[in-house]
This record gives structure tokens, sequence and C-alpha cells, in this order.
């Protein structure tokens, strides 16, 4: 009885362990940085990766990385958002992007704009909203579809990449959200660009809004109200080769900038109505920003876990284990939490966590290698666990949704 109860408690762990998780990694932020000081000098205001820590994520299992940039640096104001590139900028962007991809990552492609143009300095107020006919300084949805089928253009022969449309849309016509997703659909297609797309919506794109369409990043009335779930869905795509671009923080104004989690299951029950949309319309999702403090609600692991000697708290990450030696995280984690929802959920494909990057010195957020606060807890006690538990995890093949 007792052998037949250990299989049965082993079953369970291993049970545990399985997920459809095929992307799992870190947001690089960096290349849009110094908004004040365009086009800006490199390694100073802006800086996409630190390759050395990069590879440090690919070599302890992390298979994804959302890589931000500027389009106002991509595309200097002097010739407008369209095809033509800054070709330093982008010579240093697709340096970090092959470095990613030639190691067996895959690299999210990340205008961080908020489907704005002209003017980043006040991010993420500031900026013509892209399509908006009735300002003149506002680019076109043309130029927009222009700049993206020649952005994709460049990449279309690297499997390896994702094409993120844009970051956080907000307070802004939902229909016009779709009409210039749909408009960098086509561009990237176009341009014979096969791989996987991520499709945001409106009230920068949160999850928990994303059928409610009220809060932060929605107007209070009028066009700019009506909820993503309503519009969004209506985008076409030839090569249905595309998800829905969702984020989530697990502070109390889902702003990410605050280090208290609201409470440990605050993650699964702002995702809840996003899921059961996504369930009903056969959607897949991925969750490429989410974060949480560093703090007992955001991440503690039980001192009761016989386990948790598995995790080392100091400098260096946890490094490769069997998923069968993962720590039992319990329910007193919002981040682990999170996490787990996604895990139990086939319409989500993975998950990017924010922060890692070059330029955040000691940002609450960040787990850049041994330079982030949350690299010395977040990382080896929530995100590496799991990471681990999805290996073998994708290191080839065409980017697409296939969990």
């Amino acid at each position: 009885m007792l052998f037949q109860s250990t299989l049965l408690a082993l079953a369970g762990l291993l049970s545990l362990s399985v997920s459809k998780i095929i992307y799992a990694g870190v947001n690089e932020s960096g290349g849009e940085f110094g908004t004040g000081n365009l086009p800006g000098e490199f390694g100073v205001d802006y800086q996409f990766i630190d390759e050395s820590h990069v590879q440090y994520f690919l070599d302890n299992g992390v298979n994804l990385f959302r890589v931000t940039f500027l389009m106002e640096r991509m595309c200097p104001l002097a010739t407008g958002l369209g095809p033509i590139f800054n070709e330093t900028y982008f010579d240093l962007y697709q340096e970090a992007i092959d470095f990613i991809t030639a190691q067996g990552g895959y690299a999210i492609l990340d205008p961080h704009n908020y489907m704005r143009y002209n003017d980043p300095s006040m991010q993420p107020q500031s900026g013509s909203i892209i399509g908006n006919t009735s300002d003149p300084n506002a680019a076109t949805t043309e130029q927009f579809q222009q700049f993206w089928s020649e952005l994709a253009g460049r990449f279309k022969d690297d499997d390896r990449v994702i094409f993120g449309i844009n970051n956080e849309p907000h307070n802004m016509p939902t229909t016009l959200v779709l009409q210039n997703d749909q408009a960098a659909i086509d561009g990237i297609r176009a341009a014979g660009a096969k791989q996987l797309i991520l499709v945001p919506g409106n009230g920068y794109t949160n999850a928990e809004n994303w059928v409610n369409g009220t809060g932060n990043g929605y107007d209070a009335s009028g066009p700019g109200a009506v909820p993503s779930s309503e519009v969004i869905g209506n985008v076409t795509d030839p090569d249905n080769n595309y998800a829905f671009d969702m984020h989530l923080y697990l502070d109390f104004d889902f702003s990410g900038t605050h280090e208290a989690c609201v409470s440990t299951d605050f993650g699964p029950q702002n995702l809840e109505l996003a899921t059961q949309w996504l369930q009903e319309n056969g959607y897949k999702a991925m969750l490429s920003e989410f974060g949480g403090g560093a703090n007992e609600v955001c991440y503690e692991v039980s001192t009761h876990d016989p386990f948790a000697n598995l995790i080392d708290q100091g400098a260096r990450p946890l490094r490769a284990v069997a998923p069968f030696q993962q720590p039992m995280l319990t329910p007193r984690q919002a981040v682990r939490n999170t996490i787990q929802y996604l895990e139990d959920h086939d319409e989500f494909l993975g998950w990017s966590y924010w922060a890692a990057g070059p330029l955040w010195g000691d940002y609450f957020l960040s787990v850049e290698p041994n330079e982030g606060p949350e690299f010395l807890n977040m990382y080896p006690q929530i995100l590496n666990p799991a990471i681990q538990s999805y290996q073998p995890i994708r290191r080839d093949g065409l980017s697409d949704t296939n969990n």
C-alpha cells in the first residue's frame, strides 16, 4: 500500500509538470529607452540586449525573448513612418535578433509605441494615434502597413521570428486598433513572411479588460469604450498563423508600477473572462507581458515545502533539473498561480516576463542576470523552475500556434 501510494504521489508530481506551453521567456527592454533623445546613442540612450545575459537565459532553458524598439528611431521623423529605415539602428536591432535566433531562441519584434508615432517623449500618452484622420500630424494606416511590410520582408527567412504588431494600444477607437492590426497583417503577408503574428487589442491590450472594455486604457464612452472582444476577433490572416497579444500586471491598477500584488489569485481571476472568449471562439493568445513585485504575496515559497531546499536563493539561478524534481509551489504566489493558469489552459501559447534588459539597473521588476533585483528571487524561485518543467522546449521550426 505504501509503495502504491508513493507511485500515485509521483504520478501526481509528474502530471503537474505536463504543460502545453511552447514559448517561455523574458522581455528584453531597452531599445525604446531615452525617448527624449532621438536618434540617441547606442549603449547610452538605448540598447537592445546584453549577449552574455541572453546566452545565460538560453543556457537555462528560456526560448522566448520579446525585443523592444522605438518606431521613431527605426523610421526617422524626417521621412516618417513607412519603408525608409535608419539603417544604423536597424542593423543594431537585427544583430540582437540574429544572436537570439541563431542560438535556438524565438524573438518577438516589438515596436514599443502604444500604436502612436511622432512624439515618444512622454510615452505612453504622447504621440499621434496611427490612423487618426482628424489629426493632421498622425501617420496613416497605410504608412503603418508599409512599415510592417518592409520590416517583415527583412526577417521573412528567419523562422524563429515572431511579429508583435504594436505594444499596448490604448484610448483610441477599438475599430481603429482593428484597422491598424489588419493593415499590419496584410503588410506582413504581402512581404512573404509566414511566421506567427501577435495581435493586440485596445485598453493597453490588458487581459483583465479585454471583454468588459472598462478601466485603464479605454475611454469612458464612445468608440474608445468598445471592448476588444467585440472587435479584434474580426482580423483575418490568409495563413491563419496569429494569436492575440495580452498583458497582465498583478498590482491594483494593472500598471506594473507597484511592488505589491493584490492577491495570490489575482492573475487567474483576471484572465478568466478573456480565456472564456478564447475558448468560445477557438482562438490562441500569448501573455507577452506580466509581472509582480518581489514580496510575499507575489512570489513566496512555503517554508513547509519539503522540496524548498532545491531552490537556490543566492545569485545563481537554479540550474536545469528534471521536471519531477521541481519544488511543490504553494498557492500563496500570485506570479506562480498566473503561470499555472496559463499552463492549465491550452489557449495560451506561452509567456514572457517583464522584464530583462541591459539598462534597467535596480528597477524592481528586473530579472537581468547579476543585476536585476528579481534575479535573486523571482527568477530562481518561480520563473526558472517553471521553465525547467517545460524542457525540452521548442528550439526549431517556424513560429506558429501549434501547442
